[in-house]
């Protein structure tokens, strides 16, 4: 038996643990309505340390109304002694696409491959019973695109997460529904792009279930943000385009979100700020294009360091402008 499971084309890529769901949710094409009230909160976690700095905000990356997600972990998998390749493989061909890490010194095109131990998240979308593989999707570098592992190397990247430190113990699966109901709310995307303006912290309204993360969120991370890019500039932090990839994506999504707005209420006005709102797409995509041609250009040869640091308040500035004009029209 042979499968392979569709993807999609994400609205939002820029890390692993969002973008997955979001390629498989890709394939509904009533999902969009719901990933636009969503993703509005960005949030930036100053400590040094921490994998993910700068990202969109959601209290739980995993649930939408357009999937069916059962939550496992390596705990509970090793307590019943299942066969993580049997049960992956099964789930792929009930239409489940297993999401879990593994370690990328067993994983083919992978800068870790047969040289050190990495753990990092991957997506499980295809398997072939006559050549006993898997497809496994993710990032490999800049490239996110599929990768054929055999069901031994898997087994080994998966049970070889125990002999050195892994924080991921997440086994879930997701499975694409289209019985789903879900239209815009226009009054909770409303509240929050005001939240996101004012730079409050939307973990607060999930404290009857978790304790609120603190953070530096919404609108406020520009100055972290801003705080990054002159560091870089000067030499005292490493290049990564991560950064301003989320922003560019925080900015298409806005983008969208504001357009779908204006035909949703009818509102001219709405439809002409959504127009004015498009160049800040542009100007956050040049700001992370333009950081990885300085990164490999000639010393002294960039105009980077001249251009960027006022392109990203340019864009704090207009954002601001034009959301706080929409708000008043909701």
């Amino acid at each position: 038996m042979r499968v392979e499971l569709p993807l999609g084309e994400a609205l939002a890529n820029g890390y692993q643990f969002y973008g997955f769901p979001l390629s498989i949710i890709a394939m509904v094409d009533e999902a969009s309505d719901w990933i636009l009230t969503n993703f509005v909160d960005l949030a930036y976690d100053p400590r040094e340390e921490s994998p993910v700095r700068f990202c969109f905000y959601l209290f739980d990356y995993a649930q939408s109304p357009w999937l069916e997600t059962m939550k496992l972990d390596r705990f509970w998998i090793a307590a019943t002694s299942s066969d993580i390749v049997k049960i992956c493989r099964d789930a792929m061909a009930a239409g489940y696409y297993p999401y879990l890490n593994l370690n990328e010194f067993y994983v083919p095109d992978r800068k870790a491959y047969g040289k050190h131990d990495h753990s990092h998240d991957v997506l499980l979308c295809g398997f072939d019973d006559e050549e006993d593989t898997f497809t496994i999707y993710g990032y490999s570098g800049s490239r996110l695109g599929r990768t054929t592992i055999s069901s031994d190397d898997f087994r080994a990247s998966y049970e070889s997460l125990d002999r050195f430190n892994n924080t991921c113990h997440q086994v879930l699966f997701y499975r694409p529904t289209h019985a789903a109901r879900f239209g815009m709310d226009v009054t909770l995307v409303r509240e929050s792009i005001e939240g996101y303006l004012a730079g409050i912290n939307p973990s607060t309204r999930f404290a009857g279930l978790s304790a609120p993360i603190n953070r530096i969120y919404g609108a406020a991370c520009y100055e972290p943000l801003q705080q990054y890019l002159d560091a870089f500039l000067a030499g005292r932090e490493p290049y990564d385009t991560r950064h301003f990839h989320v922003l560019w994506e925080h900015k298409k999504l806005m983008a969208l979100r504001l357009c779908r707005l204006a035909k949703v209420t009818e509102n001219q006005s709405i439809a002409a700020l959504a127009q004015d709102f498009v160049p800040l797409v542009r100007e956050a995509l040049m700001l992370r294009d333009g950081m990885m041609r300085h990164e490999y250009s000639r010393v002294g040869a960039s105009r980077y360091p001249l251009t960027a640091p006022a392109r990203l308040t340019d864009i704090r500035d207009r954002e601001r402008e034009i959301l706080e004009k929409v708000v008043a029209e909701l």
